[in-house]
């Protein structure tokens, strides 16, 4: 499977310092006082309010924490200081935020249909794009040096993964750096509640035509786009280790998590929005008392320095 252009790429001509940062907010709607995405196109379901910004602030970190840096070694060893760099997905920022630092020769642009990341104090080395990935990476062929992507088992729905990586293959330059950071969090677990909530949560996403399983099939689509060197970092989150500060961090991300999804979880509990909250109370301490631990998926891979023959 070699890579396709997109109908909806900007014409070749446009440079990355030509496309400028957008400012227009995206669609948005209310629901139990917080703001939820409202994009038709995508099947993403988390919130884009302030407290959804903390969460992920808090996420990044306990990632780099986890991993030992923003990147994974190999990646260390291969990108140059003077990269041109894309966060597709960006969230709130804070990984470009990062890379900008540690990276300060480097050019560090974060995409996402949302507009929750920083619009007035960053580096200038950063520019932050309003843009569905779904429609299209809006750069030229063969742009960038390294594309990262994390976490987006919840945006996209199965059939769209492929063509989301053909994307980042398409704007990379030759043996240009992809990493791709996802989780697997469907094992089951010895308590039947938190079993519940991943069982609902799993529901939801297969509802959305969503894969859950989608981090261990990532480096089989991989493969099929003609990357090549293809690792995988692969690690655990035991949330039964109270004492681990990226353990009681991540966890607590899981709590606001089945918090933020209570209009849609709470269909099937069908318990009042107290007996709910209470319910993901105790979720927490049953992950402490059972160890439910979910898997971290880290993926390096390069476009090959000449096309597949």
């Amino acid at each position: 499977m070699g890579a396709k252009a997109s109908k909806n790429k900007i014409e070749s001509s446009q440079s990355v310092d030509s496309v400028q940062s957008h400012h227009t907010s995206a669609p948005t709607v209310i629901v139990d006082g917080r703001s939820y995405h409202n994009v038709e196109t995508s099947s993403y379901f988390l919130p884009r309010d302030e407290e959804e910004q903390d969460r992920l602030n808090s996420q990044h970190f306990s990632i780099k924490a986890l991993y030992g840096g923003n990147i994974l070694s190999r990646v260390e060893q291969t990108l140059p200081q003077d990269a041109y760099i894309l966060d597709v997905g960006c969230g709130s920022g804070s990984w470009v935020m990062d890379m900008a630092i540690d990276f300060p020769n480097s050019r560090v642009i974060g995409l996402d249909m949302m507009d929750m990341f920083p619009t007035m104090i960053r580096p200038e080395n950063v520019i932050f794009e309003l843009v569905n990935v779904l429609d299209g990476i809006p750069y030229p062929d063969n742009t960038f040096d390294f594309v990262h992507m994390r976490l987006m088992l919840s945006a996209f729905r199965k059939q769209e993964w492929p063509l989301v990586i053909t994307e980042i293959y398409r704007v990379l330059k030759p043996g240009g750096i992809v990493q791709l950071f996802e989780s697997d969090f469907t094992d089951k677990s010895k308590s039947p509640l938190v079993g519940s909530f991943i069982s609902e949560l799993i529901n939801l996403m297969q509802e959305r035509e969503q894969d859950p399983w989608i981090a261990a099939q990532l480096g089989d689509l991989l493969r099929q786009q003609s990357f090549e060197n293809i690792e995988l970092d692969l690690r655990k989150i035991d949330y039964g280790e109270a004492s681990n500060p990226i353990s009681k961090e991540m966890l607590w991300n899981w709590k606001i998590v089945f918090l933020a999804l209570k209009p849609y979880i709470n269909l099937h509990f069908n318990a009042s929005s107290q007996e709910y909250d209470d319910m993901v109370k105790q979720f927490s301490k049953e992950c402490h008392k059972y160890g439910w631990v979910v898997k971290t998926l880290a993926y390096f891979a390069q476009k090959p320095l000449r096309p597949a023959q």
